[in-house]
């Protein structure tokens, strides 16, 4: 005699379809490349501090690294594009700030290599001073009937009642470094009874966007009775 056998009521089709799918991995393009920027610069911050040298250098390095960064990660990304457990997508605010970053770096180098940077910054660190002017005496030999004056900057002169030849005054000026020839601007020739005087300027810089400038009051004291001209410079 047959016996009926029980029907299963979950076929084997039901056991493969019910059995769970791998886990799919999210690959985020930009979320690497943007950590490890923000690394780099404030390792870049940190090395600047301790070291005592300046930032934007160190920076500068940030920028080709970032680059090679992002297109390894686009590479990663057309290579697990097809994959069926790899959802792949942009993180649109990490590639906006890393391309930004990149860009600004680039911008940095061109102005630096232009040597725009280094007069903006050298006009950030001028600083306006006072330079007191006291030259050596020059003795006036006897027989000397007549002074030219060609001075780089305006001088005025008084008479003394002595045989000496002298500069004083001071300079008012803006720059970024001190100057240091203050005393050596006076320089004196003779001639048969002329006595050439040549004052010279202290060196100072000009740039497009940064330049020094000086504000002299100087006065050359000469002996008395000798007659002076006055010659451009």
């Amino acid at each position: 005699m047959s016996m009926n056998r029980p029907v299963n009521p979950y076929p084997a089709e039901s056991y493969s379809s019910a059995a769970p799918k791998p886990a799919e991995r999210e690959w985020r393009v930009g979320s690497l490349s943007m950590g490890i920027t923000l690394i780099l610069i404030g390792t870049a911050f940190a090395v600047s501090i301790w070291q005592d040298t300046e930032a934007y250098k160190l920076l500068l390095w940030v920028a080709p690294v970032v680059f090679v960064l992002l297109g390894v990660e686009l590479l990663i990304y057309l290579r697990t594009a097809g994959k069926s457990n790899t959802i792949v997508r942009y993180d649109w605010l990490s590639v906006f700030f890393v391309g930004l970053l990149g860009a600004g770096s680039l911008v940095l180098a061109m102005l630096m290599s232009s040597g725009i940077y280094g007069e903006l910054q050298r006009e950030v660190n001028m600083t306006t001073r006072t330079a007191y002017v006291e030259s050596e005496k020059i003795a006036v030999p006897e027989g000397i009937k007549k002074m030219v004056l060609q001075s780089a900057l305006y001088v005025t002169w008084e008479e003394a009642k002595v045989n000496e030849l002298q500069l004083i005054g001071q300079i008012r000026y803006r720059s970024t470094e001190p100057i240091t020839n203050q005393n050596e601007l006076l320089h004196t020739n003779i001639a048969g009874s002329t006595l050439y005087v040549f004052v010279n300027s202290p060196d100072m810089k000009s740039g497009v966007l940064s330049s020094d400038w000086l504000n002299p009051n100087l006065i050359l004291t000469i002996p008395e009775g000798v007659e002076v001209e006055r010659r451009p410079y």
